[in-house]
């Protein structure tokens, strides 16, 4: 196999993993429940981390990154990450914005068959890429990065 053949196997490879959780059919709900039993375990209950949404016919943050604080389980700021000002009115999801929250959205859209790909953190097993599949205004992503425990 020549160098450019490898490199190409070894994207498609990478990409089915990402994609589908290794499983042709999408993520399962087994998948989700895996990965949050380890971030779970991580016992992290503060901390920050740059959110995302796109799609889901959202008009105010859509595409820009928010940065979160989060404590015990509650979102308690919300920053544009780009230019640290407030968000004037979080949108509705952002309250529920928390890792855990993520866990939820996740499970619940693979209980529906709505989650058609996820992807995870392999230090903190968070979500870093949850799609969801549904019609146009109900379609969309959510990104988690940067992810920062707090003392």
């Amino acid at each position: 196999m020549t160098p450019s053949r490898v490199g190409r196997s070894v994207f498609a490879l990478v990409a089915l993993r990402v994609i589908g959780c290794s499983n042709p059919a999408g993520p399962t709900v087994d998948d989700v429940l895996a990965e949050h039993a380890r971030w779970s375990a991580e016992a992290v209950t503060a901390y920050s981390y740059d959110y995302q949404e796109t799609g889901f016919f959202i008009c105010c943050t859509e595409g820009q990154t928010l940065t979160l604080q989060v404590r015990n389980d509650t979102v308690v700021s919300a920053v544009f990450a780009g230019t640290g000002q407030p968000v004037p009115q979080c949108p509705p999801s952002c309250p529920g914005a928390t890792i855990d929250r993520l866990f939820e959205r996740a499970i619940q859209a693979a209980r529906n068959g709505a989650l058609s790909g996820i992807v995870f953190d392999r230090e903190l097993h968070y979500p870093t890429r949850i799609d969801l599949a549904g019609p146009p205004d109900a379609s969309g992503s959510e990104f988690a990065a940067h992810l920062k425990p707090s003392l």
